[in-house]
């Protein structure tokens, strides 16, 4: 049971690692005479030890008759719910184009009712919906206001109990929906999308659907992709809201208690998929102000062992914070861009993608490239400091640790994550121990283990011929440099 509802989080555990350093030091200042200076190094501070504890995951859960699994939390911050729908199959599973027309039948709604009818029941209830189609997992989140949780819920459940087949559609992985006016395909997203192309280029996580797959898909296939999938013992949901817990519990078991379905689906382990020398350069023009860069390569399956000296050594390098090498290099110390970061994304049973992502102005981009693979290879290279370390692991465990259950909302939908993937627990809760555990040894080696500048890909969007005509800053060599060239259409 939950032994008190969320309330609004402190700011302890919250704070990013280096803030938090930061504050201690500037509250130490205070203590001090006028005019006086205080270096005292936060470690020997004799500061009060961090209290943050993450709320019990087997006091959140539910689990119905049928298999079916919920994390149920309230969450009193706002008068709002969310309620998320986790499924444990993506574009990479069943035939092609069945997950996408599954996905289009998701958003049209129930099929009880017209698609027109959907759309105006989320309007009245002034409800926000989205179907993301990932490449291993699918995610159907609903946020209303609280006043309508229960008759939004019935609605979520009928939705994914008999989504409306019907049309045609070729909507694809991704987000469902982007900002009007914007210009996706001519600014990160579209290097983003050029990367991910060619890295998945023949591999069951990029296979697009041609209009025979999506005809046969609409036809009976994504039937057959929902009657295997999207049952109660392959979905996890996350409830988190303004309301009390035991009523939710009991919306939940009559909403979902009815529906049957086959048995977990049985995990599929993709192929690997790896990245050659000699490096690829790919261009694609934008009519733009500034242009935008994604480099990396895959990343394979992260075995337990290396995961926590993994997260510390791309805290270190780049993830996104304002203290990272990157960062520093770009940014801080030359003013060329306003972030240069890391992306850790490793995927559950398959490969996923390790990339650093930057923009800038045209005169800018080739003094980001070099500035970025010369971090690369100075952090394979040589061990980071003591006090980079120190960093590090405070942040990770008091900063991005922390809030993954810091509100009901973070801690239901991280424990319906974690039990989708794992159905346990113990691994995430020994997450600090692990961190702060990890040697300057373990993060270069993990460097030289994920990190692999020889065979990136360098994916560039933006006005080449600027990028490529703007004088040098820093010596800094023309992208060609970086690999074999190729110019790439949108």
């Amino acid at each position: 049971m939950i032994t008190r509802p969320f309330l609004r989080p402190t700011l302890q555990p919250l704070l990013h690692g280096t803030i938090a350093l930061a504050m201690a030091a500037v509250l130490a200042l205070r203590a001090t005479p006028v005019g006086a200076q205080d270096y005292t190094h936060p470690r020997d501070m004799d500061l009060p030890a961090p209290s943050f504890q993450r709320p019990d995951a087997e006091g959140l859960r539910l689990e119905l008759d049928n298999e079916l699994s919920a994390y149920v939390a309230e969450d009193h911050r706002a008068p709002l719910t969310t309620l998320s729908a986790f499924v444990a199959a993506g574009s990479a599973h069943g035939e092609p184009g069945e997950a996408a027309a599954l996905a289009a039948a998701l958003r049209r709604g129930p099929a009880s009712m017209s698609a027109a009818g959907f759309r105006a029941a989320l309007d009245d209830m002034a409800a926000a919906y989205t179907v993301t189609l990932g490449r291993e997992e699918t995610e159907i989140t609903m946020d209303v206001p609280a006043e309508d949780a229960w008759r939004a819920l019935d609605l979520f459940a009928a939705v994914l109990q008999g989504p409306a087949f019907g049309a045609t559609s070729t909507g694809g992985p991704g987000r469902t929906s982007q900002a009007e006016g914007i210009d996706w395909a001519s600014s990160i997203a579209g290097a983003i999308e050029a990367f991910d192309n060619r890295l998945y280029q023949g591999h069951p996580f990029g296979r697009p659907p041609s209009a025979a797959d999506m005809d046969a898909a609409s036809s009976g296939g994504a039937q057959r992709y929902h009657r295997r999938y999207v049952v109660p013992a392959n979905i996890v949901l996350a409830v988190a809201g303004d309301f009390e817990a035991a009523e939710a519990r009991r919306h939940i078991a009559e909403a979902f208690s009815g529906w049957s379905g086959g048995g977990r689906a049985e995990a599929v382990t993709f192929p690997d998929v790896t990245t050659s020398a000699p490096r690829r350069v790919l261009q694609a023009e934008a009519d733009k102000l500034q242009g935008w860069v994604v480099i990396g390569h895959e990343i394979p399956i992260v075995p337990r062992r290396d995961q926590a000296a993994l997260d510390v050594m791309n805290y270190i390098l780049g993830a996104y914070h304002l203290d990272s090498r990157l960062f520093r290099e770009s940014r801080e110390l030359r003013g060329l861009t306003n972030d240069n970061s890391s992306f850790l994304e490793p995927g559950v049973r398959g490969p996923g993608s390790y990339t650093f992502r930057t923009s800038g102005r045209p005169e800018t981009v080739r003094l980001l490239v070099e500035i970025t693979f010369r971090e690369l290879e100075k952090i394979r290279d040589t061990r980071a400091t003591e006090v980079e370390l120190f960093v590090a692991k405070g942040a990770l465990v008091e900063g991005t640790y922390a809030s993954r259950y810091a509100t009901g909302l973070d801690a239901s939908r991280s424990y319906a994550v974690e039990w989708l993937r794992d159905r346990d627990h113990g691994w995430s809760a020994s997450y600090p121990e692990r961190v702060r555990a990890v040697t300057l040894a373990q993060v270069q080696a993990a460097a030289r283990k994920y990190i692999h500048p020889e065979r990136m890909l360098v994916s560039v969007v933006g006005p080449l011929e600027e990028i490529e005509g703007s004088p040098m800053i820093e010596s800094e060599p023309q992208l060609d440099a970086w690999g074999e060239v190729e110019r790439i259409g949108r």
